[in-house]
């Protein structure tokens, strides 16, 4: 321990250290850092993941010892200590495959803490290890007690009196888990005949209930204005643009950088502009912001993060995650595993009835930065981009494009331009112009009235030969050319 630190070396087979986990006791965080060519690198991007104490791990298999499964590295060392061999992973719901495979021959004992966590990722353990395992066992412990979160766990246990050789005897006495989980099938007939719910909108068409969704654009174009306008929207149940929300529904907001005075600023305007009245008995939109917290905001790569904010969530409809670099820090962008906790997060909050919006960055392609995974459980993607003609005096002008439009088609899903005006009296209004199609067909049917030929219609325009002989059969068909 330095400085109110405690520092937890994960190692390969042959004790090199492939990373550290750092624990700041005051106020408890987490964070993993590895060293490269002599810098060091606090994520976890392209690193790989190994069980806690691998190689006693490993022997313990080859000795058929007990393995224990603790939810932290405190645990572990208490165990260890006692002469027992334990282990965790650097985050609380992290597990792959390749820790099953290796403890497949193990005889394995489940510790977990007393509070939700705990029991969610016990449960989770038990879904990934039962009938994988040599054997299998979950251990209560008497004696503690349950509490929502920070739960008392096996080092408590063992500061309360209790002895190593009382807990030898509770694991004789826990039976091996089997199989638990059972999947089920429905019939064909019983499931088309079946009454489901219909998903109600949040904001319509683009932003269903139970929905998940992604914003991006690159820096300052005007996405975290966007993402506010649908906040808004949503908790007063208006109307932006072309989408329309049927009603306020509670709105959790989640900044992760901007300064306060910026986020006020905003959301003055945007509501000054607004015709809907704010329900300030009811307030129905919530924003979580860096300047207005204790200390650092919440990492949401890890559970301990994604649990400080819970009570926040539980009584959303709609969250927005603004942004996803920001809010979850540990693993890399590029990491398709590093994103396994943010989808795993998301798909929870979905099963309890919650709408997401992820914020993002796009990167020097104009795409969403990082790993395309992120997109695989997505219903819809918003990208933003400025036009190739832009100018910076035009401020926040951009296309407004559907990358991704899981439940909506037609009309619905076209890109369109808008561009935010300010007004003398310091009143914004958004504008909308000529969608870009619009604006290509427009374009090649004056060239072409200027007697240009295709081939130099495609130079002009940057677009292939392909791109223009659509834009030529569109034009035809709005009978601009012949």
């Amino acid at each position: 321990m330095i400085n109110n630190e405690n520092r937890y070396n994960y190692v390969d087979e042959n004790n090199n250290i492939l990373f550290t986990k750092v624990r700041l006791n005051n106020p408890k965080s987490f964070y993993s850092e590895r060293e490269i060519d002599g810098k060091l690198i606090t994520n976890l991007e392209d690193t790989r993941k190994v069980l806690y104490q691998l190689p006693q791990v490993l022997e313990a298999i080859k000795n058929n010892t007990p393995i224990f499964i603790c939810e932290g590295e405190r645990d572990v060392e208490t165990l260890m200590k006692h002469g027992l061999i334990a282990t965790t992973t650097h985050s609380t719901s992290f597990w792959i495959s390749e820790f099953t495979e290796m403890l497949k021959h193990g005889d394995v004992i489940i510790l977990f803490d007393y509070d939700k966590t705990g029991f969610l990722r016990r449960d989770k353990l038990i879904q990934e290890l039962a009938g994988k395992v040599k054997q299998l066992r979950s251990v209560d412990l008497p004696g503690l007690e349950y509490t929502e979160k920070h739960g008392q766990d096996i080092t408590d246990w063992l500061e309360m009196g209790h002895t190593i050789e009382a807990l030898l005897i509770l694991i004789e006495k826990s039976p091996n888990i089997e199989q638990q989980y059972q999947f089920k099938t429905i019939g064909l007939k019983e499931f088309v005949t079946m009454t489901i719910p219909k998903r109600e909108m949040l904001l319509s068409p683009i932003i269903p209930s139970q929905g998940l969704t992604m914003l991006f654009a690159k820096r300052g174009v005007g996405k975290t204005y966007v993402s506010l306008e649908i906040a808004f929207t949503i908790a007063t149940g208006g109307t932006f643009l072309r989408w329309n929300a049927p009603e306020p529904k509670n709105v959790l907001y989640i900044d992760g950088e901007m300064p306060q005075s910026v986020m006020q600023e905003r959301l003055q305007k945007i509501m000054l502009k607004s015709n809907q009245s704010y329900d300030v008995e009811n307030e129905y939109f919530h924003l979580l912001t860096p300047d207005q917290q204790d200390g650092p905001m919440p990492d949401l790569s890890t559970q301990e993060g994604r649990d400080a904010i819970d009570h926040l969530v539980e009584k959303a409809d709609f969250i927005i995650v603004d942004n996803i670099s920001c809010l979850f820090r540990t693993g890399g962008e590029n990491d398709s595993e590093g994103w396994q906790e943010a989808q795993s997060w998301a798909l929870d909050l979905r099963r309890r009835g919650k709408s997401i919006l992820f914020v993002h960055h796009a990167g020097k392609s104009g795409h969403q930065r990082g790993t395309s995974k992120k997109e695989d459980i997505l219903d819809t993607v918003i990208m933003l981009k400025q036009p190739d003609d832009y100018k910076s005096e035009q401020g926040a002008y951009f296309e407004i494009v559907f990358d991704k439009a899981r439940h909506f088609s037609g009309q619905d899903a076209t890109s369109f331009i808008v561009q935010l005006i300010e007004d003398d009296q310091k009143k914004l209004r958004w504008e909308e112009t000529i969608s870009t199609e619009d604006l290509l067909i427009e374009q090649y049917s004056t060239m072409k009235a200027q007697g240009f030929s295709d081939l130099l219609i495609q130079e002009k325009m940057n677009r292939s030969k392909s791109q223009v002989e659509t834009i030529k059969k569109k034009a035809k068909v709005k009978g601009l050319i012949g």
